[in-house]
């Protein structure tokens, strides 16, 4: 079994470098799973077993997809999954598809105008869909990995002007028990958290989401193995008590099986989501593990655990949450095996329960590192103060309450108090944890070195060296504090689809430029820009240039403005009281390199930046007009890079000022899919016809360059994280083509 379980593990590190093979590869892996078990080659076994299974579920969702979107009608029967609200009546809905070819699917769309909508209800809805398009940020995962991890094979929108139709409201048990615990909580200042901890309904803030990254709280607020092993180890205990006076034979196995029920209606409780069904599996393998005559070992129970899951479903493979989870079990089992059983005594106990804290914390702060390129400096302290807290006093007494309120007993507020009251300590430490600056990101590590330093740690505890406690603590100080930051200026442009955001550092000094819709820039302000620069450890913020500044980004700029109070805003036009004219930039920031290319009149704002020798031009809110006025006022008017204006439309990007300024290399942020194509065509002919080199983040992923004397030193994001089998195959792309 365990050979069997390593063949597994092999085979999932092997995927990845795999391109999706042609479909009668599932007949040969088939062949050489049932060969090598029949000659005993477990190993080779498990191996072709993941590799099946892999190749089964991608073909699946690449079969899905290629029917649905080839489909003759734009109608499609769904049923709601959930939603977030964009402003009245504008939503993102997630759909799953009720159709035989593609049943259990996903769909992310744009419902403009929507009625009122609940959770399960069944829909016929007339649909315009496109796969989900490509995205690559170093803030997060590609989108359409993502989509691919959740199931989703299109986005796009409920068409307007088409009728929709109501197939059916039902009204299930869940739905109705979440309704009920939302009005019992609706008064309470902890309802988010307790909410979370129930019904899975994480309804956060930014700010509470801040203060969860922050405090390194997250994995007690998501129902996972912690809750659903708390729900068992207290339902064992009752069982065992309860059955003790029974005249049964088998107390002991009969407590095991019935203790999986409460567990089990926890996890339909949470919507049986991805960690309570992982932590599900884990316990079925725990009780029929201490069924068996040999029951296995801890580490053999966490290999079959990780092979079954993999095995169940390969994608997981990308999930982030899934390896914190299996690797935090490690980790545990790991320390279980290394620290030595502590004496009976009860200090004993707490300096054992301190240590097995503080050397799991340490050790989970370098996946964390490897996985988000940072940590929190709270997280031990955190840990030390909340985990003890939550699971010994504050999630049981709320699992209580609950259970009390949905069995209609009396005194129920009383009890919603006195748990609110619990969770009060727990809400005040994530609303403190969310102002300070605790995370640290460190973007110039990279995974692989945080996994190696990891698994060096674990294996200095393994092997029981004196000493590696403290080891583990200098470590993590170490890279946290010394860890070299870069000194040359630099460029970052993000994939934000038709939205323009861009950074640029210089020595104790950064700049940002935005450019997008009034309507999208609060939104991408939280969802992008704050992340970012959290991100590249910036701890002050000088200018902040948005050309087309309106008074409705007035929410945006104050989210900024709270995060960086230092920070001043420019634009061509002062819409709001904070905002000076970019003529006043230039003075307040002459260190910066700075040159204003102003004109008399309806000055769009274009602005150089000097990076080590190499000239910036930002465009502003440049029109061809402005452009022959420019050339014919500034003669010495060129840029080396140039940021295309208008996200590459025709009414800008003329060929005479293209010319003149003749650039080493044009950037372009903008969508590559859709119904309107970026650069649009005149200008992708202007730019063929000259010979520049463009470099679209639609097409290519953020951008970051590195400006030194010498050269530049361009790194593509989607270069990292590009799997061969992450496209739809050609024979698939091909068949989709001659449908069309």
């Amino acid at each position: 079994m365990q050979h069997f379980c390593t063949g597994v593990l092999a085979g999932c590190l092997l995927s990845l470098f795999l391109p999706l093979p042609p479909a009668f590869f599932q007949y040969i892996f088939l062949a050489a799973f049932l060969v090598s078990c029949r000659f005993r080659l477990f190993f080779l076994a498990g191996c072709c077993a993941f590799i099946v299974s892999w190749h089964w579920q991608l073909s699946a969702y690449w079969q899905a997809q290629n029917a649905l979107l080839n489909s003759a009608s734009s109608y499609h029967d769904v049923r709601i999954v959930s939603w977030s609200d964009h402003g009245i009546g504008d939503l993102t809905v997630k759909l799953q598809l009720q159709q035989s070819s593609y049943n259990q699917y996903l769909l992310s769309v744009r419902w403009r105008q929507a009625p009122s909508l609940e959770n399960n209800q069944l829909w016929r809805l007339p649909l315009k869909l496109r796969p989900v398009a490509q995205s690559w940020t170093p803030l997060s995962r590609p989108r359409s990995l993502q989509a691919l991890l959740q199931g989703v094979i299109g986005e796009g929108y409920v068409l307007p002007e088409q009728p929709v139709i109501l197939l059916q409201a039902p009204a299930l048990a869940r739905e109705t028990i979440i309704t009920q615990l939302k009005t019992s909580t609706a008064s309470l200042s902890s309802a988010p958290l307790l909410l979370a901890l129930t019904v899975a309904e994480r309804q956060f803030d930014a700010q509470l989401w801040q203060g969860i990254r922050h405090s390194g709280l997250g994995h007690i607020l998501t129902i996972s193995g912690l809750h659903l092993g708390l729900v068992f180890g207290w339902s064992l205990l009752l069982f065992t008590g309860l059955l003790r006076l029974s005249p049964w034979r088998f107390k002991v196995e009969l407590a095991l099986l019935l203790s999986l029920l409460p567990v089990l209606g926890y996890g339909w409780l949470a919507g049986f989501t991805i960690p309570t069904l992982r932590a599900a599996v884990a316990l079925a393998i725990f009780v029929l593990s201490r069924l068996l005559l040999r029951p296995l070992a801890k580490s053999q129970a966490w290999l079959l655990l990780l092979a079954l899951l993999l095995l169940a479903n390969p994608l997981w493979l990308l999930s982030y949450s899934f390896w914190l989870s299996m690797l935090a079990v490690g980790c545990i089992v790991l320390l279980l095996w290394c620290l030595a059983p502590a004496a009976p005594q009860r200090w004993a106990k707490l300096r054992y329960w301190l240590r097995f804290q503080l050397a799991l914390t340490l050790l989970m702060s370098f996946i964390s590192m490897a996985f988000f390129s940072g940590v929190s400096v709270l997280s031990i302290l955190s840990n030390l103060l909340f985990v003890p807290w939550c699971t010994l006093l504050a999630i049981p007494f709320l699992l209580i309450t609950v259970c009390w309120s949905l069995a209609g007993l009396p005194y129920v507020q009383w009890l919603w108090q006195l748990t609110d009251g619990l969770f009060i300590p727990l809400m005040i430490w994530l609303e403190w944890s969310a102002s300070q600056a605790v995370w640290w990101s460190l973007p110039q590590l990279s995974p692989l070195t945080a996994f190696l330093l990891s698994g060096a740690l674990a294996m200095l505890l393994a092997c029981r060296v004196k000493g590696s406690l403290w080891l583990l603590w200098l470590t993590v100080v170490v890279l946290m504090i010394c860890l070299p930051v870069n000194v040359h200026p630099q460029l970052q442009l993000i994939d934000s689809g038709q939205r323009t955001v861009l950074l640029l550092q210089k020595p104790h000094n950064a700049i940002l430029y935005l450019d997008a819709p009034a309507t999208q820039l609060e939104g991408l302000v939280r969802q992008q820009v704050l992340p970012l620069l959290q991100q590249q450890r910036l701890r002050q913020l000088g200018p902040v240039i948005i050309p087309a500044l309106e008074r409705e980004m007035a929410p945006a700029l104050a989210l900024i403005q709270h995060a960086y109070p230092m920070a001043k805003f420019y634009s061509a036009v002062a819409a709001l009281p904070e905002v000076q004219t970019c003529t006043e930039l230039v003075a307040a920031y002459p260190d910066i390199g700075f040159r204003h290319w102003l004109l008399a009149k309806a000055d769009p704002c274009v602005l150089s930046v000097d990076m080590a020798g190499w000239q910036l031009l930002l465009p502003g809110k440049l029109q061809q007009a402005q452009e022959r006025a420019l050339l014919q006022q500034y003669a010495d008017l060129t840029a080396d890079i140039y940021l295309l204006a208008d996200y590459g439309r025709a009414n800008a990007n003329s060929l005479a000022f293209l010319q003149a300024l003749a650039p080493r290399q044009l950037l372009l942020a903008a969508n590559a899919q859709g119904p309107y194509t970026y650069p649009q065509a005149g200008v992708q002919q202007r730019i063929n016809l000259l010979k520049l080199p463009l470099y679209h983040t639609g097409l290519q992923g953020s951008l970051q360059i590195e400006f030194t004397a010498e050269k530049l030193r361009i790194r593509q994001e989607n270069r990292e994280k590009h799997y061969p089998w992450a496209e739809k195959p050609t024979a698939i792309a091909e068949t989709s083509a001659s449908t069309r």
